[in-house]
């Protein structure tokens, strides 16, 4: 039962490490040509999302010793005990809006605001990898970013990576101009 949560905790992790190395290109090259989008965006998406999942098929495993099937981030999630989803909502609502505060961008959320957006990035993984199906909607990718860290236990490296990213955007934009 360890080592089978060991191997999908070291898979989500691996997404999670593809994220950032994705995440980083996306903000290199927009931040160069001023586009929101790049090729590394919708890879970025699709990888964080799976790396929600895995995380939360860890931690499931490590609490029931079974592995759910299916791609549903919000009903994986109210799988987890209770205990379990109570941190994971405080701790991603805390993540979201230090980032938010931080940007400046997005309102701050509660805890209402935490499940709706749970709810509608319930299937990004399905939607965002099948986009040209026509599936695709909105993505906060500050929410999926801000989940996936706390899934992944890496929250506490979430204020540093984020004061990273504005750095490095902004050691970009003084090499652009």
């Amino acid at each position: 039962m360890e080592q089978m949560s060991e191997i999908i905790h070291s898979s989500a992790n691996s997404y999670f490490l593809s994220y950032k190395c994705l995440i980083d290109k996306h903000v290199e090259v927009s931040n160069f040509y001023g586009d929101i989008l790049s090729a590394y965006s919708l890879p970025a998406i699709t990888v964080s999302a799976f790396s929600c999942e895995l995380a939360l098929k860890s931690i499931l495993h490590s609490e029931s010793g079974k592995t759910p099937r299916g791609h549903d981030l919000n009903k994986l999630f109210n799988q987890l005990q209770q205990k379990t989803r109570i941190d994971m909502v405080e701790r991603t609502i805390q993540a979201y809006n230090f980032k938010s505060e931080i940007y400046g961008g997005n309102s701050p959320i509660s805890e209402i605001d935490f499940y709706n957006l749970l709810n509608s990035h319930k299937d990004t993984f399905m939607t965002v990898r099948y986009f040209h199906e026509g599936r695709l909607s909105s993505v906060d990718l500050d929410f999926i970013e801000a989940f996936m860290f706390c899934l992944n236990g890496q929250d506490d490296d979430y204020k540093a990576y984020v004061k990273f990213q504005i750095f490095k955007k902004q050691q970009l934009n003084e090499t652009k101009a």
